[in-house]
């Protein structure tokens, strides 16, 4: 203990005397940088101190930039909105559009922005609650969100553009020129289904305060009235097909109705039509004649017990039958004539004898049995 006591002892020795060493180290040094301190001439003292301040602002600007630039400055380029404009995200969730051609941002600080449609080249964005449009060519503010109270506001298609004011919609032109006055209600109800409020050859899709679904004109007038559920764009040939309660139709290219919406399905062909409905998918052509009296999306082949073998297994012989299948349900068919037995109706189908069928309903899920003409068997 003694030993370790005065190894300790001789240890704090040299800590006070190295202690000692620096701090009158220290006096001599401040002692000689405050005499040569007061014998220099006072422009250098100057050119010291401000130097010394220089390098203290430059410090204090680096680390109030690091702090800005983490919270509001520029993270990267979120798209591109032609070949020489780019759209910029800032750190606060903000971007703001710049124009490489003239190395210039062109907007404020705004909440977002859309393109153009493909043939036009006027886009929508936002600040705030408020929207306006940009030359997405030159990133130009075309039309001033401040200045406008468009609550929401759609991309341009054929000269004109959605605009929503105090819940009505109505279309402008580039000039914010009102074309088409406040009249149409906006509703939330068919959001599952987005319109984007489109001109496509004169027409666009326009909706009621129900949710329904109709058309209007370029001058604001209906030609089809809101009331349907879904209206698609026209096929080539101009027919649209509309949908109310998941059932399906087709209005004309004169807007008149070719088909009641009281198909399962309707495949629109530019010849002709293929419909389903009610376990049955035929085609007709323009016209409404039958071209295939019996179509459907697929089949399989289908095999009925015959015996059971020794280790207690099953052996099955192929049927001449076939299970066919519309819009996963299933019917039955004859594999040599090609022609259906049942509509398809079932559920599920499987042989029981090479004459009977077992058949689950696929409305009630019921079973019972049928014979190859389709009719129940007791």
């Amino acid at each position: 203990m003694k030993t370790l006591s005065k190894i300790f002892q001789a240890l704090l020795g040299v800590v006070a005397l190295s202690l000692t060493a620096l701090i009158a180290g220290g006096r001599l040094a401040w002692r000689s940088i405050r005499n040569r301190w007061k014998i220099a001439s006072k422009w250098v003292r100057r050119t010291i101190v401000a130097s010394f301040l220089l390098i203290a602002l430059a410090f204090a600007a680096l680390v109030a930039y690091a702090i800005y630039d983490d919270a509001k400055g520029r993270w990267y380029a979120d798209k591109w909105l032609s070949d020489d404009v780019v759209v910029y995200y800032f750190a606060d969730d903000t971007y703001r559009v710049y124009n490489t051609s003239t190395e210039k941002y062109t907007t404020p600080r705004i909440s977002w922005v859309a393109s153009a449609t493909e043939n036009d080249s006027i886009g929508v964005y936002a600040i705030d609650d408020r929207r306006g449009f940009i030359n997405t060519k030159t990133g130009d503010i075309v039309i001033d969100a401040k200045s406008n109270d468009y609550e929401k506001a759609w991309v341009f298609s054929e000269g004109l553009a959605a605009v929503m004011k105090d819940g009505k919609v109505g279309f402008v032109d580039a000039n914010n020129k009102l074309v088409i006055p406040f009249q149409f209600d906006y509703s939330d109800k068919c959001r599952t289904y987005e319109i984007g409020y489109l001109f496509h050859d004169g027409y666009c899709m326009m909706s009621n305060k129900d949710g329904k679904f109709g058309l209007i004109d370029i001058n604001g007038n209906w030609v089809v009235k809101p009331e349907y559920d879904e209206l698609w764009n026209a096929c080539e040939n101009g027919n649209r097909i509309v949908v109310n309660d998941g059932k399906h139709g087709v209005l004309d290219s004169c807007f008149k109705v070719l088909y009641p919406t009281e198909y399962f399905y309707i495949d629109v062909l530019s010849d002709g039509f293929v419909l389903t409905k009610d376990g049955k998918m035929w085609q007709v052509d323009l016209d409404g004649n039958v071209v295939n009296p019996f179509m459907f999306d697929g089949s399989g082949y289908m095999e009925y017990p015959v015996s059971y073998c020794s280790n207690n297994g099953i052996e099955y012989a192929l049927s001449d039958y076939m299970e066919y299948y519309i819009n996963n349900n299933s019917g039955i068919m004859n594999r040599i004539t090609g022609k259906p037995i049942t509509l398809a109706l079932y559920e599920d189908v499987y042989m029981i004898s090479d004459k009977l069928f077992k058949v689950q309903d696929a409305e009630t899920y019921d079973w019972y049995i049928i014979d190859v003409n389709g009719n129940k068997v007791n």
